[in-house]
């Protein structure tokens, strides 16, 4: 067998699919207006959009990483890559929001298929010395999805309609679904175990409660929520105590590296999307920015993270990859904490130094912590230990996003954002600049257990 023309099709692929993903869920954002005016659709259908997707990959990364360890990383990994092609492609020719809504779903599916075990599969494929470099060019990759999602999206919309972003999709995908059949060689590390039903559905009912009530904690049934989510939680600790074959091996969070590691990713990944979302925010009402000025300005953080994470994996296959994760949090909060520092006129110099530091602080820490995480388990459990990390992050962007909420709606209130709530706009996002550079600094302290 080439082994080296295994490893070189699977960065190839992995590559590709780490840009697709990230490029569908941005570029979409930017179609929102347009479903809703074709399907005439309600502001609370166009917030499910996004939930589904979020709250079907909450239930399905851990056990599709488990069915990856037990039945064929591969095999698990191209089913997804053509469930998400196929039901992009179909996406295309939806007919009402519920069409739209429904495909959505097999979209969620498949992305948790291939997310839960694309980096099982790279840490399965090269050496411990080599991970980090491949680390660093899907990391990359996924930033230039999220930098040239709106940007495209929101031209290409304009321009000939949203269903060609789907077209667009599909094309990607059969690309990387025809590099991956150019290899016959699967990794199946736990072949004979079972998966447990049981755990799985614990789990993901758990999740569902605990994102779902993030997501609005602002309502009057969010905080039962998240504790019958806790509550779960700690019926699947007892389920998986006495599991002949366990969902997630609880020994694994004995390791230091595993546990902290995939604890520092939620705080980072809640940092690094609630700071998106209060910059443009603030440039579009304060500044009065539009906003592809405003998104132009924004996506220097993610120029920032294009170029400094292949640096960051390269340095990670040098030396310790978690003190290159302590330093990417460490620059994660400077960036932050400069950023409550920005007034009216240090704006323009503060907050692009801010941005820079911030985006280098991201791309230092993404795909160290992601080689520290999975260098730290037995490959047997690298399916679990892939899609445990994918999804601390998707809840990290909940975790985040909900502090930004809690202050919002705090100071502000539940009302329109208008001229005369600007004062009110100011000391909210200013607090939730505050509130998020705190959790990345509890994140510097998290980053330093490792042994």
């Amino acid at each position: 067998m080439d082994y080296n023309g295994l490893k070189k099709d699977l960065l190839i692929v992995g590559i590709l699919v780490s840009f697709l993903t990230p490029f569908v869920r941005s570029s979409i954002n930017l179609a929102i207006p347009f479903l809703a005016n074709e399907f005439t659709l309600s502001a609370v259908f166009l917030t499910w959009i996004s939930t589904i997707y979020l709250l079907v990959n909450a239930i399905l990364y851990i056990p599709f990483g488990r069915i990856g360890d037990i039945y064929g990383r591969k095999r698990i990994f191209q089913y997804g890559l053509i469930i998400f092609t196929v039901s992009s492609f179909i996406s295309a020719f939806s007919t009402s929001g519920e069409m739209f809504l429904f495909f959505r779903v097999f979209q969620a599916i498949g992305n948790a298929m291939i997310f839960a075990n694309l980096n099982a599969m790279i840490s399965s494929a090269f050496p411990v010395n080599e991970r980090g470099k491949a680390f660093g060019l899907t990391s990359m990759s996924v930033f230039v999805g999220l930098i040239l999602g709106p940007i495209l999206g929101g031209v290409i919309t304009e321009m000939v309609g949203w269903r060609t972003l789907f077209y667009m999709d599909t094309v990607i995908g059969i690309i990387a679904a025809y590099a991956i059949t150019r290899f016959k060689y699967d990794w199946i590390d736990a072949q004979g175990e079972k998966l447990d039903i049981l755990g799985s559905f614990l789990l993901g009912i758990s999740l569902i409660a605990i994102l779902y009530g993030f997501s609005d904690f602002t309502s009057s049934y969010s905080l039962f929520l998240i504790l019958a989510g806790i509550f779960g939680m700690s019926l699947f600790y007892l389920v998986e105590k006495r599991a002949a074959f366990p969902l997630i091996n609880l020994d694994l969070f004995k390791i230091k590296r595993f546990t902290f590691g995939n604890i520092t990713a939620l705080l980072n990944y809640g940092a690094f999307v609630s700071v998106g979302f209060i910059l443009t925010l603030y440039l579009q009402y304060l500044k009065g920015y539009s906003p592809i000025t405003a998104g132009l300005i924004v996506s220097v953080q993610s120029v920032m993270m294009v170029l400094v994470s292949p640096f960051a994996g390269r340095l990670s296959d040098k030396i310790d990859p978690g003190s290159v994760s302590t330093m990417g949090m460490v620059l994660t909060t400077i960036g932050v904490a400069l950023m409550t520092l920005i007034t009216f006129e240090n704006a323009l110099y503060l907050g692009g130094l801010a941005l820079i530091i911030f985006g280098s602080g991201i791309g230092l820490f993404y795909s160290s912590n992601t080689k520290m995480v999975m260098s730290a388990v037995d490959k047997r459990y690298y399916g679990v230990a892939s899609a445990t990390l994918s999804n601390m992050r998707s809840m990290g962007q909940i975790f985040g996003m909900g502090i930004v909420m809690i202050i919002i709606s705090t100071v502000l209130g539940n009302v329109q954002i208008t001229p005369s709530a600007y004062p009110e706009l100011i000391v909210s996002l200013r607090s939730s600049l505050i509130a998020i550079a705190v959790l990345s600094a509890v994140g510097i302290f998290t980053s330093l257990f490792k042994d």
